[in-house]
């Protein structure tokens, strides 16, 4: 009798726990409306998100665009970005590889002057730091040691 008594109890809770989770729709009406709610909640997310991504695109930035357009755009400057970002991570390498045959040699940066890769001389950093240069504007000419003809 106990027994019966306490499954009773458990199978009432557990009614009223999952009664309370599961809303109650009425009719078939209420269940389309719902559903349709949450349909156009989720299409305007998407569509949300299809916004933020056309305006985190630089050459899309306000513009009017279809989604595979954004999506293509999207795609070529994230690529475009990733290869940046191995050029940098590249020349950072480059100047760490740099820095330690410099301190190897003894010499700090602070000693190189107005031109630094004039202190490269041989060390064979000489093409990437005039290049570095170059993109800075300070060298006048990309080819190797170009700085080593000082300022115009």
């Amino acid at each position: 009798m106990l027994s019966v008594k306490i499954t009773s109890i458990f199978s009432i809770f557990f009614s009223l726990l999952f009664q309370e989770e599961q809303p109650r729709f009425q009719s078939a009406a209420d269940k389309r409306a719902h559903h349709n709610a949450l349909e156009r909640k989720r299409r305007d997310h998407i569509k949300d998100s299809f916004h933020s991504l056309r305006d985190s695109v630089p050459s899309l930035q306000g513009e009017k665009a279809s989604r595979a357009q954004i999506l293509d755009k999207a795609t070529e400057y994230i690529q475009y970005m990733r290869r940046k970002n191995h050029t940098h991570q590249q020349d950072i390498d480059d100047l760490k590889r740099q820095n330690a045959l410099l301190e190897q040699q003894g010499e700090h940066p602070s000693s190189w002057g107005s031109w630094p890769c004039c202190a490269l001389a041989g060390s064979g950093f000489g093409t990437w730091a005039c290049r570095v240069r170059a993109s800075h504007g300070v060298c006048a000419q990309k080819q190797a040691w170009s700085c080593f003809l000082g300022p115009e």
